[in-house]
């Protein structure tokens, strides 16, 4: 198989040569990340809605357990999370520090949200396209769009499906 020289990043480098070692296979973003998956947990969920305005009396029972796992995550194969970082989405909601939770079995649509890789440097952005012609945009007046040429190296690496604030 011909080869040829590349210059990537050192941690999509020590990616590549792990799948051209078939250690991991692309599809399966556990093999990406050093992952450790610790055990379930649940919490309860308040079988009442909480009032944003005048307090409501309290329902004295409690709903089945909430499993944010099973909130947050459709492939859990294809799933992980990103913290994000920068000001270009916050038009969209999403803030420096916030976790963006990426399936990279979605495939983009015209304006989803992505994670993608441009010219070897991770962004996350809002995929646009009309007819053939593709660009990033941002959500936010003070930062450009990105055109997507055949000029640049550019992969999409999964959709955002849901953004987490920690207060």
């Amino acid at each position: 198989m011909p080869s040829s020289v590349v210059r990537l990043p050192a941690p999509i480098a020590s990616v590549a040569r792990r799948i051209a070692a078939k250690d991991i296979r692309w599809g399966d973003i556990n093999g990406f990340i050093d992952l450790h998956i610790g055990p379930r947990r649940t919490v309860p969920l308040v079988g009442a809605n909480a009032a944003c305005g005048f307090p409501s009396p309290a329902d004295d029972f409690m709903d089945r357990a909430l499993d944010f796992n099973e909130l947050l995550i459709e492939n859990p194969a294809a799933t992980f999370a990103v913290r994000i970082a920068g000001e270009s989405m916050t038009g969209a909601g999403i803030f420096p520090n916030d976790i963006a939770v990426v399936d990279r079995s979605r495939t983009p649509v015209d304006s989803s949200v992505v994670l993608a890789l441009v010219d070897g440097e991770f962004t996350v952005k809002r995929y646009r396209r009309r007819g053939k012609r593709v660009w990033l945009q941002a959500e936010n007046p003070a930062f450009k769009d990105i055109p997507i040429t055949e000029d640049t190296a550019f992969e999409v690496w999964g959709v955002v499906k849901h953004t987490i604030r920690v207060l």
